[in-house]
């Protein structure tokens, strides 16, 4: 087994950190599965909506109610208390973490029901995680030659190696091979384990919203041991984080694992073109991408079929594709059957649905018709502040995009403290080197250019600029337009 493995296995199992996740069971993995929000588009010079993309997770079946209700509610009331205490004694910035954990949880204790639910599906998980765990043990004759070599016993180990040696003497190699079956199998159960392990702090991490930590654990898992939903979730929480050329890797690599284990026309290698395709498109390789999305809705009609939540899914993301490269009559049928699925399977209260409408509007406002755009903009924000609060990132995208709007609009005093708020959303959730968090700062450096502020928005805009050349590199269609926005600002105000 390689050193580097071996270590990083050692590093899991010996974490001070890691015995909590048996404590958070019962405490805060509440949170559900946060829908992806892609890169913006380029709609205006200076500013563009956020479109949300959708990447797909594998379905878990539950297993049933953990808690009751009431005692859901009293865990998340403590737990709100307890970080209310640590309240006065955090720093500046341990206290935006803090905060926007008890917002999570009032919004939980304000809606329950919605809020068990996703936590029975991530403690059904993790449970069962660390159920094997507890039963990955090396074999029976490696156990007894550690006990032995412990004890300073090591008759044990040299009877075991005498037997092997007497045999292998005869040229009879079954007792030597049976030895290192043993050897290879515990390594590959301890490699296991420290992967479930690391999916584990994953899906704690992604609980409480912190990305960056949460791509760390799935990306480590995914290398210990490749499997379908270690990949999958690290690309997804890779790509969320803003590290796009790993997330890319990852994708392509889940692809592979699909195409080879599951077939090429199998449900599971349809998701995972999908989301490859999802990424492909956001970088701007939207020939690459196209044949994807395609292959994806062609598997799910006849996998899924056309009225499932998925397929609507990679119709939003053709119809997306369609958009950024122009063809605007090929998107809008395709952004309205997917809307129209959405209300059907998820109802019109679900997050999911209002990224149908988000998406729907985007176009509206693309080919400008923003009469129509703006009430699918609000309705979106409204769904989205009731399901999933206002310190989330997906809010922050509501909250961008009806600011872009109202600045198309001329209604400038309306849209400068949305965008601000998205910014600081933006800050806490997803952090200052993100690109969703540099195309914000483009957005409000064209409004404050805009209204006179010219001091305001030139460090905005070179923020922003330096943001995505770390992020995508300096010939990105979205690094390309926010530097054009820069220049054009520089030759104008020197």
């Amino acid at each position: 087994m390689p050193d580097q493995i071996i270590k990083e296995i050692f590093d899991i199992l010996r974490s001070e950190n890691f015995p909590v996740i048996v404590g958070l069971v019962s405490g805060v993995l509440a949170i559900g599965l946060i829908s992806v929000a892609s890169l913006p588009k380029k709609l205006f010079n200076l500013g563009w909506p956020a479109r949300r993309k959708l990447y797909e997770a594998p379905m878990h079946n539950m297993s049933g109610a953990v808690l009751s209700v009431e005692d859901f509610v009293r865990i998340r009331r403590e737990l709100a208390s307890d970080l209310e205490k640590n309240l006065t004694q955090a720093t500046e910035k341990e206290k935006l973490s803090l905060k926007a954990r008890i917002s999570e949880l009032e919004h939980q204790i304000a809606n329950p029901d919605a809020a068990m639910a996703d936590a029975e599906v991530r403690i059904t998980d993790l449970e069962a995680r660390l159920e094997r765990m507890g039963n990955d043990i090396g074999g029976e004759r490696l156990v007894k030659v550690r006990k032995g070599l412990e004890s300073r016993d090591y008759s044990v180990a040299d009877e075991i190696f005498a037997k092997s040696r007497a045999a292998l003497e005869r040229l009879d190699y079954t007792v030597a091979d049976e030895i290192f079956a043993e050897v290879e199998e515990h390594q590959k159960l301890q490699v296991q384990q420290a992967a479930r392990a690391a999916y584990g702090r994953g899906e704690v991490a992604e609980a409480e919203v912190r990305w960056n930590d949460a791509a760390d654990h799935y990306a480590r898992a995914a290398r210990l041991d490749p499997s379908y939903d270690a990949l999958n979730r690290a690309q997804q929480l890779l790509w969320r984080a803003g590290r796009h050329p790993e997330a890319r890797r990852h994708a392509e690599e889940l692809v592979t694992l699909s195409t080879a284990t599951n077939g090429p026309d199998a449900a599971e290698t349809a998701t995972a073109l999908n989301n490859l395709g999802t990424i492909l498109n956001a970088m701007g390789e939207f020939g690459a991408a196209e044949p994807l999305f395609r292959q994806a809705l062609r598997i799910g009609a006849k996998t899924l079929g056309e009225d499932h939540p998925a397929y609507a899914t990679r119709l939003n993301n053709l119809a997306g594709l369609f958009q950024d490269t122009g063809r605007f009559d090929e998107a809008e049928p395709l952004f309205r059957q997917a809307m129209e699925i959405g209300a059907k399977t998820l109802g019109e209260e679900h997050p999911g649905y209002a990224t149908d409408l988000n998406n729907l509007a985007g176009l509206l406002e693309a080919t400008g018709r923003l009469d129509e755009a703006e009430p699918l903009y609000r309705q979106a924000m409204e769904i989205d502040r009731k399901a999933l609060g206002e310190d989330h990132p997906d809010y922050a995208i509501d909250l961008n995009n009806l600011a872009e709007l109202l600045r198309a609009t001329g209604r400038m005093g309306e849209a400068e403290p949305l965008y601000r708020q998205a910014i600081k959303i933006g800050a806490k959730t997803l952090g200052e080197d993100h690109p969703d968090y540099a195309t914000r700062l483009n957005n409000l450096a064209g409004l404050l250019q805009a209204t006179g502020r010219i001091g305001e928005a030139g460090p905005l805009y070179a923020q922003a600029v330096a943001i995505l050349n770390a992020a995508f590199g300096p010939d990105h269609p979205t690094t390309v337009t926010v530097r054009e926005n820069f220049e054009a600002f520089q030759a104008d105000h020197g």
